[in-house]
């Protein structure tokens, strides 16, 4: 990841005269797009990307739609030997909810130590929510672009003490993240089958 982003960088500061990066690191750039040194040139592009990584990463965060119009990007990865819900299967999950026309928060408990406990099929959640956590697997965390038709339709949700109004068809930012699939996840499977010998 370093040596892509250290040529791009190097090969994208189109300068004529020595200069000082924030970082306070000085590179001198002619018009053909070289540093002084090659020196100069990997301190000051290294740097560079390591301060920006999280933010490239989220760049090239690829974004796949579901058949139902549900936009998602992977946030992170999970684990390899985690469970992939089925309907009927009990999942644990943390989420954070906001409308995207005004960025007010209507759920937060990707924070919390317990997360919350659904069905898979029961509908107690979102029908976005629904769709997506089938093709998720245990660890991973997504952000969602959930179509007003998928979040709270056209009733919409009225204000609560602490909860915001959300309008009809109201779009919603929503990051999801699963945390277990009690019985499909690889450790519990594991340790159940050591217990009964």
């Amino acid at each position: 990841m370093l040596s892509l982003c250290t040529l791009s960088v190097a090969f994208s500061l189109p300068t004529s005269r020595v200069q000082s990066t924030p970082n306070g690191l000085r590179a001198c750039a002619t018009p053909q797009m070289a540093f002084c040194s090659r020196r100069q040139a990997l301190v000051a592009t290294g740097t560079a990307c390591l301060v920006g990584l999280p933010n490239l990463q989220a760049a090239f965060a690829e974004e796949q739609t579901t058949k139902n119009g549900v936009a998602y990007s992977v946030l992170q990865s999970g684990k390899e030997g985690g469970g992939k819900p089925k309907l009927g299967d009990l999942v644990a999950i943390r989420f954070k909810g906001s409308v995207k026309a005004s960025g007010a928060v209507f759920d937060d408990i990707l924070a919390s130590p317990e997360p919350y406990y659904t069905r898979l099929g029961s509908y107690n959640v979102l029908p976005a929510v629904e769709e997506v956590l089938p093709l998720m697997r245990t660890g991973d965390k997504w952000q969602l672009t959930v179509p007003g038709k998928l979040g709270f339709g056209e009733k919409g949700r009225s204000a609560s003490p602490g909860k915001p109004r959300i309008p009809s068809n109201a779009e919603l930012d929503f990051i999801l993240e699963l945390v277990a699939v009690p019985g499909r996840d690889e450790e519990i499977l594991e340790s159940g089958s050591g217990d009964s010998e």
